[in-house]
């Protein structure tokens, strides 16, 4: 099946030649390339070869963002309107509410850097809670857990899921580190701990083993507010879900780093290595918004050249129902007193 009118193409933003005109129908149209196309050097671009996800969906997805008041009009914004605006279950995880955004209010915690590890925790349990009110079917099968500077490719994240069973204990995440683990009489002792500035992935069967530990940990066991490792969340998850016996899964292509900063740290060669990558991390709100477009381009550019006309119309419906959606969300909810008003 060929759609009349539509021709095949490489990449729409990384193989654009000025001789072209792509928007005949409209005059002095900047074309997205003159702001995307640096990224054709420094991320993996395949125009064809697309394979979906076949065992997970991003509905069995819990996607979780910490953030704060002071980041509320500005990162966290930007990333309920780009990737977050096309998944289903969302939370954004702190403890004041705002109006423009779904604020998930984990009281008593506070608004700075240290108060991110009583929101993951409180936040995870919270949410295990809630689900255990709904049919099983219906639950989540996994957690992500990521900062609101961290730009998630959902459809590359579905696919590096796919061996994974949500009904075995997986912790997973894209780097390692060390630091200091605390046992409940405050003595300490050296280990690993999965990177927060990646992305942590729970299995639904994690979450249920951590659920009757999470409030004791933090609370007991974790070294309070004004200690110098208060903030280190993802040392703290760590540490509590080794100390049940649960290992760690790491996985590529979950960055630590924006491509720029990737390649700089390691090099161009790395930052290509993993062709469909899941996650970038220290993400500019702009940038935010220029690795969704870019990505989105991509994701259709394949989908063209790979004649897979029938995804292609479900992301354009996808695409058209998160934007209107966006919009209205902008909206006042008393809509009658304003058509009052301009009438």
């Amino acid at each position: 099946m060929f759609l009349r009118g539509i021709s095949l193409r490489n990449s729409f933003v990384c193989d654009y030649n000025k001789k072209i005109i792509e928007y005949p129908w409209i005059q002095n149209r900047i074309h997205p390339a003159k702001n995307l196309k640096g990224y054709c050097s420094k991320i993996p671009n395949p125009t064809s070869g697309w394979q979906k996800a076949k065992r997970y969906q991003e509905n069995d997805v819990a996607f979780i963002v910490y953030t704060g008041a002071s980041l509320y009009k500005t990162r966290a914004t930007i990333v309920r309107e780009t990737w977050v605006s096309r998944v289903t279950n969302y939370y954004f995880l702190s403890s004041k509410p705002y109006p423009s955004l779904p604020i998930t209010i984990i009281e008593n915690t506070g608004e700075d850097y240290q108060s991110n590890t009583k929101k993951i925790f409180y936040g995870l349990e919270l949410i295990y809670r809630q689900q255990q009110k709904i049919d099983p079917s219906k639950r989540h099968k996994w957690y992500l857990l990521v900062g609101c500077d961290t730009y998630v490719n959902v459809p590359h994240l579905l696919k590096q899921l796919e061996p994974y069973n949500f009904t075995q204990p997986y912790f997973i995440g894209g780097s390692i580190g060390q630091g200091i683990c605390y046992h409940k009489n405050g003595t300490t002792y050296e280990s690993l701990f999965v990177g927060g500035n990646t992305a942590h992935i729970f299995s639904a069967a994690l979450v249920e083993a951590l659920y009757p530990h999470l409030s004791i940990y933090v609370q007991s066991i974790w070294p309070q507010p004004n200690h110098s490792s208060a903030g280190s969340s993802d040392v703290a998850l760590s540490c509590l879900i080794f100390s049940l016996g649960y290992n760690m899964t790491i996985l590529p292509g979950f960055w630590r780093r924006s491509p720029k900063g990737i390649i700089e740290e390691f090099s161009l060669k790395e930052a290509l290595q993993v062709e469909e990558p899941s996650s970038w991390h220290y993400i500019h709100p702009a940038q935010m918004i220029d690795l969704d477009e870019f990505y989105t381009y991509q994701y259709v550019d394949r989908l063209m050249n790979d004649q897979n006309w029938n995804e292609l119309v479900d992301f354009i419906h996808l695409f058209i129902g998160a934007h209107y959606e966006t919009l209205r969300k902008h909206q006042s909810n008393d809509t009658e007193k304003l058509v009052k008003k301009y009438r």
